[in-house]
């Protein structure tokens, strides 16, 4: 099983890009397989439930592209992915242009995750998000990036976006474009997972009611969803991956974290990644952290 890091996109321990690439080198030489960034535009003042009391935590965020920027020049080895990033807060060839920058400058290494979202405050924020056509616009927006990265000229008309012919000069170093990621516990979400990615992003620990857990009831049959979805799009159903992010509480210990990472190895899910960000203060802490977890469960 592959074993990822959360890099902060919110809180207070990320303050320049010098600790910053210093951290990320640190993951990468503990033996860390990728790192994964999430994506916060703005925080609402309401917000309802407060987000399990962390809004003001969570009031400092950081740009997604910008943070794997660094990761990406800092680091040689590791996979740069996205864990989700919200694609209904960028224009479409803004979106397409930053990523497709981001896997040239990786040297190919870029996977980007996404899903819709549970926030409705902040796509009311956002231009052109709109909450009741969120999956809608998701299949758009990766049918256009799917366009953008194998196709020139590169032209588009649905009902999101509409766009007269350009050339597109920058091509992604991975045949085809970065892979996709899926987040999502829905039927909807299993069938895109299906149709359009390299695999399904399931979620454990204190998280919004759009988390999904491999231990949920009924599992299983989502996952034949997906399985169905991608022999409906020719697609091998067998090359589907399942990948896991732990959101851990304050106060977690080493060995708790251990044992789910060993719980996921023995359930054959191909990868796993942990968020400690509401942990921790300071990059120092979270890369101490992380060499614990590393020590105490070795290569999964």
């Amino acid at each position: 099983m592959q074993l990822g890091f959360t890099i902060p996109v919110v809180g207070p321990s990320v303050s320049d890009a010098p600790a910053l690439s210093a951290f990320v080198r640190g993951l990468e030489d503990l033996g860390y397989d990728a790192l994964w960034v999430g994506d916060r535009l703005v925080t609402p003042v309401d917000v309802g439930d407060d987000y399990l009391g962390r809004g003001p935590q969570m009031a400092r965020s950081f740009d997604p592209a910008l943070l794997l920027t660094v990761a990406a020049a800092a680091t040689s080895r590791v996979r740069l992915n996205t864990s989700t990033l919200s694609t209904f807060y960028y224009e479409l060839p803004h979106l397409a242009r930053q990523l497709t920058t981001l896997d040239v400058l990786s040297n190919g290494r870029l996977g980007v995750g996404v899903g819709l979202g549970w926030m409705k405050q902040e796509y009311d924020v956002a231009r052109n998000a709109d909450w009741q056509r969120r999956g809608k616009m998701l299949d758009d927006t990766l049918s256009f990036l799917h366009e953008w990265w194998t196709t020139s000229p590169v032209s588009w008309d649905s009902e999101f976006f509409t766009m007269t012919p350009v050339h597109v000069g920058l091509r992604p170093v991975q045949e085809g474009g970065p892979p996709i990621w899926i987040g999502g516990a829905s039927e909807a979400a299993m069938r895109r997972v299906g149709r359009s990615g390299v695999g399904w992003l399931g979620v454990e620990g204190p998280a919004p009611a759009a988390a999904a857990s491999t231990q949920d009831e009924g599992a299983d049959r989502l996952w034949s969803i997906a399985r169905r979805s991608a022999e409906d799009a020719g697609r091998d159903p067998d090359a589907l991956k399942k990948a896991m992010r732990i959101n851990l509480d304050p106060g977690t210990s080493v060995d708790l974290v251990a044992d789910q990472l060993k719980r996921y190895a023995d359930a054959g899910i191909d990868e796993a990644y942990f968020d400690a960000f509401a942990m921790f203060t300071s990059l120092d802490q979270l890369l101490d952290f992380g060499g614990q977890v590393i020590e105490r469960t070795g290569r999964l």
